[in-house]
């Protein structure tokens, strides 16, 4: 018989491990939660419902943490095209890059 009880619990701490971003803890989970996921080829539908949700709940939680990473990339891949200079293109279609001076710091005693 499969301790449903203690899986919902292990789904319940994966939910507060993604949305504290503590990916190194819920590395360390998957392992428990695989175990008890594997448990269940035997469990009734009724113990099943439950779990589902909340197995769902996490995989939403976890695609859009997936999202954020990869917006995040992209945005750094934006600002790093920014720090390389200017592209435009002139009235023939002639692409002409434009530098972009590395800001001057300025120290005053």
């Amino acid at each position: 018989m499969v301790d449903a009880p203690a899986l919902a619990a292990l789904l319940e701490e994966e939910r507060r491990l993604i949305l504290d971003g503590s990916w190194g803890d819920l590395q360390a989970l998957a392992q428990h939660k695989a175990a008890g996921l594997d448990a269940l080829r035997h469990a009734e539908p009724e113990e099943l419902a439950p779990l589902a949700r909340s197995l769902s709940r996490n995989q939403a939680l976890l695609a859009a943490a997936i999202e954020g990473v990869r917006e995040a990339l992209r945005r750094r891949a934006a600002l790093a095209a920014a720090r390389k200079g200017l592209v435009t293109y002139n009235a023939q279609g002639t692409r002409a890059e434009v530098p972009v001076a590395p800001p001057r710091i300025e120290r005053k005693a």
